[in-house]
Protein backbone atom coordinates (compact mmCIF):
# COMPACT_ATOMS: atom_id res chain seq x y z
CA UNK A 1 0.00 0.00 0.00
CA UNK A 2 3.13 2.71 0.84
CA UNK A 3 4.53 1.48 -2.41
CA UNK A 4 1.37 2.15 -4.20
CA UNK A 5 0.94 5.90 -2.83
CA UNK A 6 4.46 6.88 -3.61
CA UNK A 7 4.06 5.24 -6.89
CA UNK A 8 1.31 7.44 -7.84
CA UNK A 9 2.32 10.57 -5.77
CA UNK A 10 5.38 10.22 -8.48
CA UNK A 11 3.17 9.82 -11.21
CA UNK A 12 1.33 13.25 -10.15
CA UNK A 13 4.10 14.69 -9.78
CA UNK A 14 5.71 13.87 -13.03
CA UNK A 15 1.87 14.29 -15.05
CA UNK A 16 1.57 18.10 -13.55
CA UNK A 17 5.75 18.86 -14.28
CA UNK A 18 4.97 17.14 -18.11
CA UNK A 19 1.63 19.29 -18.18
CA UNK A 20 4.05 22.74 -17.05
CA UNK A 21 6.03 22.12 -19.81
CA UNK A 22 3.46 22.33 -22.43
CA UNK A 23 1.99 24.75 -21.00
CA UNK A 24 5.06 26.67 -20.96
CA UNK A 25 5.63 25.93 -24.72
CA UNK A 26 2.56 27.03 -25.62
CA UNK A 27 2.71 30.79 -24.42
CA UNK A 28 6.70 30.53 -25.78
CA UNK A 29 5.03 29.85 -29.04
CA UNK A 30 1.91 32.40 -28.94
CA UNK A 31 4.79 34.95 -27.87
CA UNK A 32 6.77 34.34 -30.72
CA UNK A 33 4.07 34.46 -32.90
CA UNK A 34 2.67 37.51 -31.48
CA UNK A 35 6.07 38.84 -31.58
CA UNK A 36 6.40 38.21 -35.69
CA UNK A 37 3.19 40.00 -36.45
CA UNK A 38 4.30 42.74 -34.34
CA UNK A 39 7.90 43.15 -36.57
CA UNK A 40 6.07 42.34 -39.58
CA UNK A 41 3.66 45.14 -38.99
CA UNK A 42 6.12 48.11 -37.66
CA UNK A 43 8.48 46.88 -41.04
CA UNK A 44 5.16 47.99 -43.22
CA UNK A 45 4.86 51.20 -41.88
CA UNK A 46 8.20 51.85 -42.59
CA UNK A 47 8.05 50.70 -46.01
CA UNK A 48 4.77 52.70 -46.30
CA UNK A 49 7.01 55.66 -45.40
CA UNK A 50 9.95 54.93 -47.06
CA UNK A 51 7.54 54.60 -50.49
CA UNK A 52 5.56 58.10 -49.91
CA UNK A 53 7.00 61.01 -51.23
CA UNK A 54 9.82 62.37 -48.79
CA UNK A 55 8.26 65.90 -48.26
CA UNK A 56 4.92 64.62 -47.40
CA UNK A 57 6.21 61.54 -44.76
CA UNK A 58 6.14 63.99 -41.53
CA UNK A 59 2.46 65.16 -42.60
CA UNK A 60 1.33 62.33 -43.12
CA UNK A 61 2.46 59.88 -39.99
CA UNK A 62 2.49 62.66 -37.28
CA UNK A 63 -0.35 63.20 -34.44
CA UNK A 64 -2.08 66.91 -36.34
CA UNK A 65 -4.79 65.57 -38.99
CA UNK A 66 -4.67 69.40 -39.63
CA UNK A 67 -1.88 68.92 -42.01
CA UNK A 68 -2.41 65.69 -43.71
CA UNK A 69 -2.07 66.16 -47.39
CA UNK A 70 -4.61 63.79 -48.32
CA UNK A 71 -7.27 61.66 -46.94
CA UNK A 72 -5.45 58.93 -47.18
CA UNK A 73 -3.02 59.69 -44.60
CA UNK A 74 -2.61 57.30 -41.74
CA UNK A 75 -1.66 59.32 -38.59
CA UNK A 76 0.98 58.56 -36.07
CA UNK A 77 -1.67 55.17 -35.03
CA UNK A 78 -1.86 51.51 -36.52
CA UNK A 79 -3.55 48.91 -35.34
CA UNK A 80 -2.17 45.44 -35.47
CA UNK A 81 -3.80 42.68 -36.20
CA UNK A 82 -4.62 39.72 -33.12
CA UNK A 83 -2.52 41.83 -30.61
CA UNK A 84 -4.24 42.85 -27.39
CA UNK A 85 -3.61 46.41 -26.80
CA UNK A 86 -1.99 47.87 -23.23
CA UNK A 87 -4.38 48.39 -20.82
CA UNK A 88 -4.82 52.14 -20.00
CA UNK A 89 -3.84 52.45 -24.22
CA UNK A 90 -5.59 55.82 -25.20
CA UNK A 91 -5.97 55.11 -28.70
CA UNK A 92 -6.79 51.78 -28.70
CA UNK A 93 -4.18 50.56 -31.17
CA UNK A 94 -0.71 48.28 -30.68
CA UNK A 95 1.56 50.32 -33.07
CA UNK A 96 2.65 54.09 -33.31
CA UNK A 97 5.29 56.31 -35.42
CA UNK A 98 7.13 58.94 -33.04
CA UNK A 99 8.57 61.77 -34.31
CA UNK A 100 10.87 64.73 -32.20
CA UNK A 101 7.76 66.55 -31.51
CA UNK A 102 5.95 67.56 -28.64
CA UNK A 103 3.15 66.06 -27.65
CA UNK A 104 1.04 69.53 -27.30
CA UNK A 105 1.82 70.59 -30.96
CA UNK A 106 2.26 67.20 -32.92
CA UNK A 107 2.44 69.06 -36.64
CA UNK A 108 5.83 70.82 -35.36
CA UNK A 109 8.81 69.49 -35.66
CA UNK A 110 11.89 69.91 -33.50
CA UNK A 111 15.40 70.02 -34.16
CA UNK A 112 16.17 70.68 -30.41
CA UNK A 113 13.80 68.20 -28.96
CA UNK A 114 15.61 65.53 -26.50
CA UNK A 115 14.98 62.13 -27.39
CA UNK A 116 17.31 59.07 -26.89
CA UNK A 117 15.18 56.71 -29.12
CA UNK A 118 15.24 59.45 -32.18
CA UNK A 119 18.70 60.11 -31.18
CA UNK A 120 17.65 63.90 -30.79
CA UNK A 121 18.77 67.06 -30.75
CA UNK A 122 19.75 66.60 -34.49
CA UNK A 123 19.81 69.23 -37.07
CA UNK A 124 17.40 68.18 -39.43
CA UNK A 125 17.44 70.65 -42.02
CA UNK A 126 21.28 70.42 -42.37
CA UNK A 127 22.12 74.21 -41.61
CA UNK A 128 24.65 73.40 -38.66
CA UNK A 129 22.70 74.97 -36.41
CA UNK A 130 20.03 72.82 -33.67
CA UNK A 131 17.41 75.34 -33.39
CA UNK A 132 14.03 75.41 -31.41
CA UNK A 133 11.60 76.64 -34.87
CA UNK A 134 9.42 74.15 -37.07
CA UNK A 135 11.12 72.41 -39.24
CA UNK A 136 7.98 69.81 -40.37
CA UNK A 137 8.48 72.14 -43.79
CA UNK A 138 12.59 71.92 -44.50
CA UNK A 139 13.38 68.85 -42.63
CA UNK A 140 16.69 67.19 -44.89
CA UNK A 141 16.49 64.08 -42.35
CA UNK A 142 13.75 62.81 -40.80
CA UNK A 143 14.38 60.76 -37.35
CA UNK A 144 11.80 58.40 -36.39
CA UNK A 145 10.58 55.40 -34.10
CA UNK A 146 8.11 53.07 -35.41
CA UNK A 147 6.96 50.75 -32.14
CA UNK A 148 4.48 48.14 -31.24
CA UNK A 149 3.27 47.84 -27.40
CA UNK A 150 0.98 44.84 -26.57
CA UNK A 151 0.36 42.42 -23.97
CA UNK A 152 1.64 38.54 -24.85
CA UNK A 153 1.07 35.73 -23.14
CA UNK A 154 4.05 36.52 -21.36
CA UNK A 155 3.34 40.13 -19.78
CA UNK A 156 3.96 43.29 -21.43
CA UNK A 157 5.97 43.40 -25.33
CA UNK A 158 7.33 45.57 -27.21
CA UNK A 159 8.92 45.91 -30.54
CA UNK A 160 10.45 49.35 -32.15
CA UNK A 161 12.49 49.89 -35.14
CA UNK A 162 14.58 53.49 -35.16
CA UNK A 163 15.95 55.12 -38.37
CA UNK A 164 16.82 58.09 -40.10
CA UNK A 165 14.95 58.62 -43.46
CA UNK A 166 16.83 60.90 -45.99
CA UNK A 167 15.57 62.07 -49.80
CA UNK A 168 18.95 60.37 -50.95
Amino acid sequence: MVELTITMTLLIIGALGFSQLVLSARRSGETRREQTLAIQAAREVLEQMKAAPFDEVFRRYNGDPGDDPGADSPGEDFAVRSLRVRPGDLDGVAGEVVFPVDNAVPGVLREDRQDVLLGTPLDLNGDGVVDAFDHSGDYEILPVLVRVRWVSPSGPSEVAFRTILTDY
